[in-house]
C-alpha cells in the first residue's frame, strides 16, 4: 500500500502546502481521501493519471476538502470516459443535489455513468476485491440530522490504515478503532487541537506509523522542529507530511 499526501494544508493554501487530498495506491488501483484544491493538478505533477481511480471518500464538506472534486470529475469524464464506475462518497446527503446542480452548471456531461454520488453512513461504505473502507463518525461537523463528518478505516493487503479527517479541539473523537486495536498506520490531521492535547491519547495507541497532515501554520517551516520535539515521546515513528510525500505501508 502506497500513500501519497498530495495536499497537506489546513483550510487555506500556504506558501508550501495546498488543501487536503491523500491518494492511496493498492496494487495499482487508486483510492482518494478528500479532494481539496488543486487535487487534479497535484495528480498531474505526481505523474498519476486517475483512470485507475476506484473511489473518492470525502471526510466532510468543508471547502478545503471538497472544492477540487468538480474539476477531478470533469477531467476523468473528458479523458477516460469509458472506464469503470467511480463511487464518490459524500458525508452529508443534503449536499448531493447541490453538487449535482453545480456540476451541471459547469457544462460537464452530467449525470455521468462514470460516477455515482453516494451518501455516507457509519460502517462499511465501500468494498472491492482489493480494499474495504469503513466510515467512522467524528464530531468535527454535526447537523440536526446527526454527524456529517467521518474518519475512514481502509483495509487492504492484510493491513489497516486510519485516516482521521478533521477532529474537534479536545481530540475526544479520535477514532476508537485506532486506540483499541493495533493498526499499521494512521494519517492524522494536525490543525484543530494542540499537540499536548493529543499526546496522551496517541501515546496509548499501537500504531505502526503515524503520518501527520492537514498541518496548521505554526508547524510549517521552522515550526516542524518544534512539533517534532513536542511529540518526541511517542513510542512509534511519526512523520510530518508535505505535499507530494510518499509513504509505504
Amino acid at each position: 500500500m502506497r500513500i501519497t499526501t498530495l495536499g497537506t494544508s489546513h483550510g487555506d493554501h500556504t506558501y508550501c502546502r495546498f488543501n487536503s487530498s491523500t491518494l492511496v495506491d493498492i496494487g495499482g488501483e487508486l483510492y482518494l481521501i478528500d479532494a481539496g484544491e488543486p487535487v487534479t493538478g497535484l495528480l498531474v505533477r505526481a505523474g498519476i493519471t486517475p483512470e485507475r481511480l476506484r473511489a473518492v471518500l470525502i471526510t466532510h464538506m468543508h471547502s478545503d476538502h471538497v472544492n477540487g472534486l468538480p474539476k477531478l470529475i470533469a477531467d476523468v469524464i473528458k479523458n477516460w470516459p469509458e472506464e469503470h464506475e467511480i463511487g464518490v462518497y459524500i458525508p452529508d446527503a443534503n449536499a448531493i443535489e447541490p453538487l449535482n446542480l453545480w456540476l451541471a452548471a459547469q457544462y460537464i456531461p452530467w449525470p455521468s455513468s462514470r460516477f455515482s454520488l453516494r451518501a455516507v453512513r457509519e460502517g462499511v461504505v465501500y468494498r472491492d476485491q482489493r480494499a474495504e473502507a469503513t466510515a467512522i463518525g467524528t464530531a468535527h461537523l454535526e447537523s440536526a440530522d446527526g454527524r456529517i463528518s467521518y474518519a475512514y478505516q481502509l483495509k487492504a493487503e492484510g493491513k489497516r490504515v486510519v485516516f482521521t479527517g478533521d477532529l474537534r479541539g479536545d481530540f475526544a473523537d479520535f477514532p476508537r478503532v485506532a486506540q483499541e486495536e493495533p493498526i499499521d498506520a494512521c494519517v492524522c490531521e494536525m490543525t484543530h487541537f494542540q499537540p499536548e492535547t493529543a499526546l496522551p491519547v496517541l501515546r496509548r495507541c499501537r500504531i505502526g506509523r503515524l503520518v501527520l497532515n492537514h498541518i496548521h501554520d505554526p508547524w510549517h517551516g521552522e515550526g516542524e522542529q518544534r512539533l517534532r520535539q513536542m511529540l518526541a515521546e511517542l513510542p512509534y515513528p511519526f512523520e510530518i507530511a508535505h505535499d507530494g510525500d510518499v509513504f509505504e505501508v
